[in-house]
């Protein structure tokens, strides 16, 4: 598929080769304990299939809203709820004491495997959940090629120097094995482990909360376990699982229905509430023609030029003279707030009015991200690039795109078309008037090159944004208004 071309590279001798990141090392270290800790638990002897899952997929689905938190992204109730009934399922199962026994070894191979966990989400959640498909690309391929080869040259070492049983078994597994009956089975695992590995990144490089895609992969492991613990016990006789176990299985099963379904729970609010602002204005509409008509026209209601008050205490004006335009990209940090800022520059030239007055103006751009972080600043790299086409660079806490600021601008003008199709998803009834800032192409994420390239991605947004304002027709009949804008 020719993904190597995302991977960041290096020179060595003159020789450009595929290269990670720091964070993307730890990464595939994280990945290959993951790989290595989760083949070791289901060999202990002693556990069965499901204990294994719930103490494996139970600690994750803890694990998801804790990162997400520390990450400052949104955990909202029913993430906690979940983690909670999580908690409870891992506990209802180790209470089952009769039908298991968890060595030190065991124990720890879990903590290993739930610890790697943390902290692969935490680099992923930073360097990949985003809308930017070759940032996306480059971790994922980037941290499979640590991962995988990391993991084998572990065990080789192992087998080479490692002294004892365990060793031994390497050892074994890397000669006289290999001619055996069982390797063809052991190639089997191997492979469909290998794509499960696959799958499961991509479930995860979604770039919704940890506490939605987490669960997409444990529901679906969870299934598949019990499937098998049952299909062991029909066709090889082995131990059923017992009520304790399936009773943990049904409170995970519990936790994904709180996390699953209401995901999406504001969104249909929000579509709701969208559809009865349209079925109410209509309907006022109609009715203030009526009152109209009934007093001889001589009374003809406006909202221009009103100001009334906002969410957050300061007026503001709408109406037909009051435009904003809104900048998309994946966090807020970069390319977006880089157009507002260009953007305001722009309309103050346009309207011949200093850029202190930007603030002012009935015309404005502001901005907003699909995956910010909250409160994030401006790059610094972001900063430089406007100081160097000489435009002000004002204070910047990254936003995430709400229904409601979609629904209150005159343009939204996305990056890249991923992030079109996720503002529509977000908000259908801003189709109509949310566009590429390129329709000819990305405006791609400048983050990893130098100071030439934020410069250039800079200089390419001012032509950008000059053209979309020519299109609809910004000019300085546009004028300054009585009253502050309210952010």
């Amino acid at each position: 598929m020719r993904w190597w071309k995302y991977a960041g590279r290096r020179e060595f001798f003159g020789v450009s080769v595929p290269f990670p990141r720091r964070l993307t090392f730890l990464s595939g270290v994280c990945l290959a304990t993951i790989m290595g800790t989760t083949t070791l638990a289901f060999t202990f002897g002693g556990v069965f299939i499901v204990l294994v899952l719930v103490l494996l997929r139970g600690g994750v689905l803890i694990i998801a809203p804790l990162v997400d938190a520390v990450s400052k992204r949104r955990v909202r109730w029913f993430s906690w709820a979940a983690m909670a009934i999580s908690l409870v399922a891992v506990l209802v199962i180790l209470g089952d004491a009769a039908h298991y026994k968890l060595t030190p070894t065991a124990m720890l191979d879990v903590a290993a495997y739930l610890a790697a966990y943390f902290f692969k989400f935490r680099f992923m959640t930073g360097l990949a959940k985003s809308h930017e498909r070759n940032a996306t690309l480059r971790y994922f391929v980037e941290e499979q090629m640590i991962a995988s080869p990391l993991l084998l040259l572990a065990l080789a070492a192992t087998a080479v120097f490692g002294a004892g049983d365990v060793a031994a078994g390497f050892r074994f597994g890397f000669t006289t094995f290999l001619a055996s009956e069982a390797a063809v089975a052991a190639l089997l695992v191997g492979l469909f482990y290998a794509g499960l590995c696959v799958c499961t990144t991509f479930i995860f490089l979604d770039r919704r909360e940890n506490t939605f895609c987490v669960p997409m992969h444990c529901g679906s492991s969870m299934l598949s376990g019990v499937t098998a613990a049952y299909l062991l016990t029909l066709i090889f006789g082995s131990p059923a699982p017992s009520v304790p176990q399936l009773v943990s299985s049904g409170l995970l099963i519990v936790a994904l229905v709180f996390l699953s379904p209401l995901h999406h729970i504001t969104l249909y609010r929000d579509r709701l509430k969208h559809a009865l602002r349209r079925l109410l204005s209509k309907f006022f509409a109609s009715s203030g023609e009526a009152v109209a008509a009934n007093s001889g026209g001589l009374q003809k209601p406006t909202t221009e030029n009103v100001p009334v008050q906002t969410g957050s205490g300061g007026p503001e004006h709408i109406g037909a003279i009051r435009q904003l335009f809104l900048f998309v990209c994946s966090g807020n940090t970069c390319r977006s707030p880089m157009a507002a800022a260009i953007g305001n520059a722009e309309i103050a030239a346009r309207l011949r009015e200093p850029l202190e007055m930007a603030g002012w103006a009935n015309v404005q751009a502001v901005s907003a991200g699909i995956s910010a972080r909250a409160g994030a600043p401006m790059t610094p790299e972001a900063q430089q690039a406007l100081g160097a086409l000489g435009i002000p660079v004002r204070a910047h806490a990254a936003r995430n795109l709400t229904a409601e600021m979609a629904h209150r601008v005159e343009r939204i003008f996305c990056m890249t078309q991923a992030q079109r199709k996720a503002v529509i998803e977000m908000v259908p009834a801003a189709a109509s008037k949310t566009q590429c800032l390129d329709p000819d192409g990305d405006v791609e994420d400048p983050i990893g090159g130098g100071p030439a390239t934020y410069v250039n991605c800079a200089m390419r947004i001012h032509r950008l944004v000059r053209l979309r304002f020519d299109e609809v027709a910004l000019t300085g009949a546009a004028r300054l208004t009585g009253w502050p804008r309210a952010e």
